[in-house]
C-alpha cells in the first residue's frame, strides 16, 4: 500500500502569497510615503509677513483664509498697494487702513486710543469700527461689497507697540454685507510709521 500523498493546491497557495507580498509592498509604500511628508510643510500661495514692531509701513491679515498684504514701497510691482495711518489728536480716533491691489481690497480700522497698549473692540458703533471692501466686482461701494460689524458679528485690535512714531499691532473681525453674507477677517497684523 502506498502512503496517502499530501497534495498541494498550488494556484491558491499562490494566491495567498501574492496578497500576503501585495500587503507588505502597500505598507512599506505607506510608511515610505508618512516618514518623507513629514518633512514638507504644506504652504498657501503667501505665506503672512512676521508680526513686527519696526516701522515695516505693513498690513496683512487672511480674508476667509486667503493671504493678503498691503505694503508700501513694494518690491512687488503687480501690487503697488498703500498702507496708511493717520489720527485725530483732539478725540484720539486713530484710522488704520490698507490698499490690496491683487486682489483689489481695502481694509480699514478705526478705534479710540489714548495711548494705552492693549485690546481695542472692533463693534458696530463710532468710533470702534472696522470695514472692508471687496472691489473684485465693482469698483464703487455697493450692498455687496461692504462688509462691517454689527451686534454679532465683530471683533478685536490689539496695540502691541507704540513709541510715538511707529505703531503696531494685530487684528482680526467679522463683517457682514446688506446681503446677509459674512466676511471673516483673521490673523490681521500692522506695523506702520505714523507720518
Amino acid at each position: 500500500m502506498h502512503a496517502a500523498r499530501h497534495k498541494t493546491n498550488y494556484p491558491y497557495f499562490c494566491n495567498i502569497m501574492f496578497m500576503k507580498m501585495k500587503l507588505v509592498s502597500l505598507t512599506i509604500s505607506i510608511a515610505f510615503l508618512l516618514f518623507f511628508t513629514s518633512f514638507i510643510k504644506v504652504k498657501s500661495d503667501r505665506d503672512l509677513p512676521p508680526i513686527t514692531h519696526t516701522g515695516e509701513n505693513i498690513m496683512a491679515c487672511r480674508v476667509n483664509g486667503q493671504v493678503i498684504i498691503a505694503a508700501e514701497n513694494s518690491s512687488d510691482i503687480s501690487n503697488p498697494a498703500a498702507v496708511k495711518f493717520s489720527s485725530a489728536p483732539d478725540n484720539e480716533l486713530v484710522y488704520i487702513s490698507g490698499t490690496f491691489v491683487s486682489p483689489r481690497y481695502d481694509i480699514e480700522i478705526s478705534f479710540k486710543y489714548a495711548d494705552s497698549l492693549g485690546v481695542y473692540p472692533i463693534i458696530d458703533k463710532y468710533p470702534y469700527f472696522g470695514y472692508f471692501w471687496d472691489y473684485t466686482k465693482a469698483i464703487s461701494p455697493n450692498d455687496s461689497n461692504q462688509f462691517q460689524p454689527d451686534k454679532t458679528h465683530t471683533g478685536s485690535v490689539n496695540v502691541i507697540y507704540n513709541d510715538g512714531n511707529i505703531i503696531s499691532g494685530t487684528f482680526a473681525f467679522d463683517g457682514i454685507n446688506r446681503k446677509g453674507k459674512v466676511v471673516h477677517i483673521t490673523d490681521g497684523r500692522f506695523d506702520i510709521t505714523k507720518h
